[in-house]
């Protein structure tokens, strides 16, 4: 059984300031905060990563993530060869689950497959609290209805450990047998906040795709985000990479939100614009408390995290001021 220890947080409408570009003023009459506070600081523990590996090189933790980031494709590339159930019944989880591996004339190296399966349940905030990161025990769950099933997502555990101070590391056990026709993946429960947005937060640890991030929590701006440049092999540190946002712009900021709002007025009219407005809010409320609980302080996340925000802030102060008048 896993579990990992609560991390609470201040409630969403509690949240201190923090603006990516210059500060905007709250929307009036609404009950949000400036900006999305950020958990205290926790770094990335070496003894964690050789706790998942023992057969990690003595490189630098940048280093690790960087080279994480280099393998993604090779990653997708390894996962679309195996047949992984998409879901199991929530009452009936294996310990692992045998997956069988396709024949490949190339196949990938063993590294980049795989190396558990997460059952991801939500942990059901109550709506008088529905912005207090937590991860509750899966056991707490065990009530629901025997018929109630939970996703499955394949992930790699050192790309986990790489990330999410939070979680206790979960250790690889590899074959030897490089020619084995498949692969045991210890299946490991875990709960968090919103299951809702754990999917594109777990892709985009293994990938790092800001635009996808982007695209996901305000989907009518998808086709203005354009992709990232390719990952340079020759970069040994991520930091000297720029962050994704920091090629916009206040001006793009501004044009994005009046973007938002005309979409928002297409899909619901005047009358629910506001509301397709703040159902942004919870979709971004869902993917920072994911975060928060899982212990994630990756530098591009939560640049995103913060213009995903600030864009909406902006939309539904635009919106109010403009209903004023």
């Amino acid at each position: 059984m896993f579990q990992v220890a609560s991390r609470p947080a201040a409630p969403f409408a509690d949240m201190q300031t923090y603006n990516h570009h210059a500060q905007s003023p709250a929307p009036p009459s609404l009950n949000l905060p400036r900006s999305l506070k950020r958990p205290a600081y926790k770094e990335v523990s070496r003894s964690v990563l050789l706790a998942v590996d023992t057969s990690l090189p003595n490189y630098p933790v940048e280093f690790i993530k960087h080279h994480l980031k280099s393998r993604a494709a090779e990653m997708r590339r390894a996962l679309g060869l195996m047949s992984i159930m998409s879901s199991l019944p929530k009452s009936h989880l294996p310990p692992y689950l045998d997956v069988p591996i396709m024949p490949s004339s190339n196949p990938p190296d063993s590294h980049d497959f795989p190396t558990h399966l997460l059952a991801i349940s939500s942990s059901k905030i109550s709506p008088s609290a529905p912005n207090t990161p937590t991860v509750a025990s899966f056991a707490a769950q065990a009530a629901a209805a025997s018929s109630a099933t939970v996703p499955l997502y394949p992930t790699n555990a050192l790309v986990l450990a790489a990330h999410c101070t939070a979680l206790p590391p979960l250790p690889i056990r590899r074959s030897e047998d490089e020619t084995a026709a498949s692969v045991r993946l210890p299946l490991v429960p875990l709960t968090v906040p919103h299951g809702e947005t754990f999917p594109p937060l777990h892709a985009f640890l293994h990938d790092k795709r800001a635009d996808k991030l982007l695209a996901f929590l305000l989907p009518s701006l998808a086709a203005r985000f354009p992709r990232p440049p390719a990952l340079s092999t020759s970069s040994r540190d991520s930091r000297e990479t720029p962050a994704y946002v920091s090629g916009f712009s206040s001006e793009h900021m501004h044009r994005f939100a009046q973007e938002l709002i005309s979409a928002a007025y297409a899909a619901a009219g005047p009358q629910g614009a506001a509301s397709g407005l703040m159902s942004h809010t919870r979709v971004i409320n869902g993917l920072w408390a994911n975060t928060c609980s899982l212990g994630i302080h990756d530098t591009e996340l939560w640049s995103v995290l913060d213009f995903a925000y600030e864009i909406v802030i902006t939309a539904l102060t635009s919106l109010a001021t403009r209903d004023r008048y």
